[in-house]
């Protein structure tokens, strides 16, 4: 397994990885991992925006955005990224997104993602702590983050009815040097 820094040279072949990961997402019933509908889960224009736009910029520009990519003989197999919020006074915080593409979870490449990540977090930045949003049934993933160290600082019940159904929202933080 290789795990590297993202350019925007890999953008394009991201871009594939991720449409395909968005088809799956609450398809066939399954428990959604993005707050979208199935008919809203394909990758649009407005994220491609925000994944060029923040691979580009320095650290201290705002907007920033740091992207990790598993590959496996050369396959995208799963991503990792953080970005600051946007409010003030919140440079100490980031916000966490991965993805394992579908034949490849359950194989420990989210472990090994996550924990490249909190390396190379400690190595290039000065922020502290990493926060993350799931849909509360997404336990498969409350799990993953469970075992390294998030703890669960929040829960909103029904905050989204997705294609009928309610979900809940949990947000999981974690010290980057824990």
């Amino acid at each position: 397994m290789d795990i590297r820094l993202a350019t925007s040279d890999d953008l394009p072949r991201f871009f594939v990885y991720l449409a395909r990961q968005l088809k799956e997402n609450g398809a066939d019933d399954s428990v959604p991992f993005q707050p979208l509908s199935v008919a809203e889960s394909r990758l649009n224009d407005e994220m491609r925006t925000r994944f060029t736009q923040g691979i580009d910029k320095s650290l201290q520009q705002s907007g920033w955005r740091r992207m990790l990519l598993a590959f496996d003989n050369e396959q995208l197999v799963g991503h990792i990224d953080i970005r600051p919020y946007q409010e003030a006074h919140t440079e100490h915080r980031v916000l966490l997104g991965m993805g394992v593409d579908k034949s490849c979870r359950g194989q420990g490449i989210g472990s090994q993602l996550l924990n490249s990540m909190f390396v190379w977090a400690a190595l290039h930045t000065d922020c502290e702590v990493i926060d993350l949003w799931l849909l509360t049934e997404n336990q498969s993933a409350y799990k993953l983050y469970q075992r390294h160290d998030f703890i669960q600082c929040a829960q909103i019940n029904d905050m989204y009815r997705i294609d009928g159904r309610s979900f809940g929202y949990t947000m999981m933080s974690r010290r980057i040097c824990s």
